[in-house]
């Protein structure tokens, strides 16, 4: 059951009167609101591959940042809290854009304007929505981004949440690090893309008992590889023209 507004302000004071940043008190009352916060309505989402990178630093931050969280005026102090989470993920989702941008076109400025309006100049960077983070239509521009928007990237996610659930060649299964055969692919997708909310490294390594840095290496190294190789294979190619 979700907290109330007294409930959720109460945890908050109680995280920030323990002076004590390592206690065991004070890291159970941090979990406790991280796990309320995930199920806050509102939080910006994205299909980006690395938006679980994105939103693991938000709650990162969220935790070594929570005792300087203001409540907005006129607002409850979870829609409140929902437009500060928002504030700092939305930043580390234009990061994500950006810095993919920047590696397909490291030639092309993030302040050159992409339209031939000399009166309203738009730029790559202000087309990044404040909404939907969808990329500019711009030849040349990462067609990924653009075809996240299109209807057929739901259809494969579809097709590829029903596949890991199966999992019929035990791709997923078979895939984990050395020592760690209970962290697979498969546990690790339906936690990190299929679960909502979404669970954290942060959570899955203290589950599974297996190093926090050893884990996102894992994820990104071999995981990432495979859900989009399969997602491809269900359907989804990045190179299809929309």
């Amino acid at each position: 059951m979700a907290m109330t507004e007294e409930q959720l302000q109460e945890l908050i004071t109680r995280i920030c009167e323990n002076s004590d940043l390592h206690s065991a008190k004070r890291r159970k009352d941090i979990e406790r609101l991280l796990r309320e916060l995930q199920q806050l309505s509102g939080l910006i989402q994205s299909y980006h591959l690395l938006y679980l990178e994105a939103l693991d630093q938000t709650w990162l931050w969220v935790s070594n940042h929570i005792c300087n969280f203001e409540r907005q005026p006129n607002l409850s102090i979870k829609e409140s809290l929902k437009n500060w989470i928002n504030g700092y993920l939305k930043r580390r989702i234009q990061d994500l854009y950006i810095n993919q941008a920047k590696q397909q076109h490291n030639e092309l400025s993030l302040d050159t304007p992409i339209n031939d309006n000399s009166e309203n100049p738009l730029t790559f960077l202000e087309q990044l929505s404040d909404n939907s983070f969808n990329a500019p239509t711009l030849s040349g521009i990462d067609s990924y981004i653009e075809k996240c928007r299109n209807i057929n990237i739901q259809v494969a996610l579809d097709n590829l949440e029903h596949y890991l659930e199966e999992d019929p060649e035990h791709i997923f299964q078979n895939c984990h690090p050395r020592q760690y055969s209970n962290c697979n692919c498969q546990l690790l997708c339906q936690k990190l893309v299929f679960q909502y909310p979404p669970d954290t490294f942060a959570n899955i390594s203290r589950e599974l008992e297996i190093n926090y840095d050893t884990l996102r290496s894992f994820w990104k190294r071999k995981c990432l590889p495979l859900l989009q190789q399969k997602l491809e294979e269900l359907g989804y190619s990045r190179d299809e023209e929309l």
